[in-house]
C-alpha cells in the first residue's frame, strides 16, 4: 500500500484518499518574475513524479498547479523593467511552460493564475471577517492570527510570543516574528497609476501571496482536497497562512497530506546571487540535455537536500546513458528476434515479475524514485545479459514491455519513441555495409566518420549493423 510522509503529523501514513480511486492535489507553481532556477524545477519535478506513480498505481489524478502573477515581486520587477504587470508576467509564465517540456513534466488538469480569482479572494475575505478571523484596517485586510488556535501547527514553531494586533504587509517575513498577514493590501497610488487594483468593499485593493491559493485550490477541490505540495521554504509562512485561512472559513481541513520537497544547494551551499551559483534550466539543460537534468533530479529522494555539482551531473548523465543503451539494444534485438527458445528464457521470465513488484514497492515507499532506478537498473543488467545469447521474441517484448513500464513512469525516454533514423543516415549505412562486403575497410571507414559527423554511430553486431543517435 502507497504510503506518503505527511509534514503534518512528521510520519508516514498508508494514504486514503477522500473519494476512493480518485486524487485530488494542489502544488504551489512559479511566481512569475524571473527565470525559474534548477530548485524550483526541482519542486515541479517532484509534483510529476507523485502524478506518474498516482497514475501508475491506477488512481485517477487531478492536479491543480497556481501562477501567482501578482504579488510584491511581480509587481516591484515589472516596475523596474518599465511594462504592464501582465506583459511582465505572461513573459515567464511562457519560460515557465518551456521549461516543463524541457523536463518532460506532464502539464496539470488547470494552471489557474491568481489575476483570473480576485472574485473569490474577495470573497474569501470578507466571510473571515463575519467569523471574526479578520479585519479592515486603512483599507488593507488582515488575518488575526490569534483568533485561530491551531496557527503553527503545520511548522510546529511556537508562537506564544506573537504580538497581537501587530499587522504586516510584507508578503513573506521570519519565522520567528509573525503578525496578523495582509489578505488584501490597500493599492498604492502608483500601484493605481499602473492600473494594478481592484474594486472591493474596502476600497481598491490587490491580493497579498497567502489568500490567492486558498481561494483556487477551493475554487477547484472545495473545503478539502487530498494533497498539497510544494517546497520546505513554503511551509512557513505560506502554508501555514493557507492553513489559517482555509480552515478558519471553512472549519475543514484544508489538506489531508502536506507534501514538502527539500531544497537544491549547489556543492554545499545554498544558491545566492552574491554567491553567483544560481543556475537557470536552460544553463543546465545546455550543459548535459533534459532528460539527464529529470534523471539526476529522480535520483535522489525529494525529501533530502540534492547537492548539485557538475560531478555529480556528470555521473548522473552516465547512468542514465547507460540505462538508454540498454533500451536501445533490446529494440535492435527486437527487430531481429527468433522463435526459438534459448536456455535463459525461463529464467528472465521467472524474475521480471519480481523486478516488477520491487519497482512498485519503491514507488509506494513514499514515492522512492533512487529506489526505483536501483530496480530499473537491475532489469537492465537482466537484459544485458539475455542479450549476449537470447533472443527468443516472446522474452525480448517481455523485457521491453517492463522497460517501457519503468521508463514511463519515471518519465525517461520520451524522446526515443518519437525518432527515427534520417534516410540519408540508412543511405550512408548502406553504403557502408557495401564496402564492408567487398573488405574495403578504408572507405568503410570514411564512411563511418561521416555518420559520425552527422550525429549518428554505427555499431556492428551479428545481426547487423545497429544505428544510433551520438550523445
Amino acid at each position: 500500500m502507497l504510503q506518503v510522509y505527511n509534514t503534518l503529523t512528521r510520519r508516514k501514513e498508508i494514504f486514503k484518499p477522500l473519494k476512493e480511486g480518485e486524487v485530488s492535489i494542489y502544488a504551489c507553481g512559479p511566481t512569475v518574475y524571473s527565470m525559474p532556477h534548477i530548485g524550483n524545477y526541482r519542486t515541479f519535478l517532484m509534483t510529476d513524479n507523485i502524478v506518474r506513480t498516482l497514475e501508475y498505481l491506477r488512481y485517477k489524478v487531478k492536479l491543480v498547479m497556481n501562477i501567482t502573477d501578482i504579488d510584491d515581486k511581480t509587481i516591484r520587477d515589472s516596475k523596474a523593467a518599465g511594462v504592464s504587470l501582465k506583459d511582465f508576467t505572461d513573459k515567464y509564465t511562457a519560460e515557465f511552460f518551456k521549461g516543463l517540456d524541457m523536463l518532460n513534466i506532464k502539464r496539470a488538469s488547470a494552471y489557474p493564475r491568481a489575476t483570473e480569482n480576485i472574485g473569490s479572494m474577495i470573497e474569501l475575505a470578507q466571510k473571515l471577517i463575519d467569523k471574526g478571523l479578520a479585519y479592515e484596517k486603512g483599507g488593507s485586510v488582515y488575518y488575526r492570527i490569534s483568533s485561530f488556535p491551531d496557527y503553527g501547527k503545520l511548522s510546529k514553531l511556537d508562537f506564544n510570543k506573537i504580538k497581537v494586533g501587530a499587522s504586516v504587509d510584507v508578503d513573506e517575513y521570519d519565522k520567528d516574528n509573525p503578525r496578523d498577514f495582509a489578505l488584501l493590501k490597500a493599492s498604492t497610488p502608483e500601484e493605481i497609476e499602473r492600473g494594478i487594483y481592484y474594486e472591493s468593499p474596502w476600497g481598491k485593493i490587490r491580493p497579498g501571496w497567502h489568500i490567492e491559493c486558498s481561494a483556487m485550490a477551493m475554487n477547484y477541490f472545495g473545503p478539502t482536497l487530498d494533497m498539497h505540495l510544494g517546497g520546505v521554504d513554503l511551509i512557513f509562512p505560506h502554508h501555514e497562512n493557507e492553513i489559517a485561512q482555509s480552515e478558519g472559513a471553512t472549519g475543514e481541513p484544508f489538506a489531508c497530506n502536506w507534501i514538502h520537497g527539500e531544497h537544491l544547494i549547489v556543492e554545499g551551499e545554498k544558491m545566492s546571487k552574491s554567491k553567483g551559483n544560481i543556475f537557470t534550466l536552460p544553463e543546465i539543460v545546455g550543459k548535459y540535455g533534459g532528460e539527464v537534468v529529470r534523471f539526476m533530479f529522480l535520483s535522489v529522494h525529494y525529501r533530502k537536500k540534492l547537492d548539485y555539482s557538475d560531478a555529480f551531473a556528470e555521473n548522473a548523465k552516465n547512468n542514465y546513458l547507460k540505462l538508454k543503451e540498454t533500451l536501445e539494444n533490446l529494440e535492435f534485438a527486437l527487430a531481429n528476434a527468433e522463435n526459438k527458445a534459448y536456455p535463459e528464457d525461463d529464467e528472465v521470465l521467472k524474475a521480471l515479475p519480481e523486478l516488477e513488484i520491487q519497482f512498485r514497492e519503491a514507488l509506494e515507499d513514499d514515492f522512492n524514485t533512487p529506489k526505483a532506478i536501483t530496480v530499473f537498473r537491475e532489469l537492465s543488467r537482466t537484459a544485458n545479459k539475455y542479450l549476449e545469447s537470447g533472443k527468443n521474441q516472446q522474452v525480448l517484448n517481455k523485457l521491453h514491455s517492463l522497460y517501457r513500464q519503468f521508463s514511463d513512469v519515471l518519465g525517461l525516454f520520451a524522446e526515443s519513441r518519437k525518432k527515427e533514423i534520417p534516410e540519408e543516415i540508412m543511405e550512408l549505412v548502406k553504403e557502408r555495409e557495401n564496402a564492408r562486403k567487398k573488405k574495403d575497410w578504408a572507405v568503410s571507414d570514411a564512411i563511418r566518420e561521416k555518420i559520425k559527423s552527422l550525429g549518428y554511430i554505427v555499431q556492428d553486431t551479428k545481426e547487423g549493423p545497429n544505428v544510433k543517435e551520438a550523445e
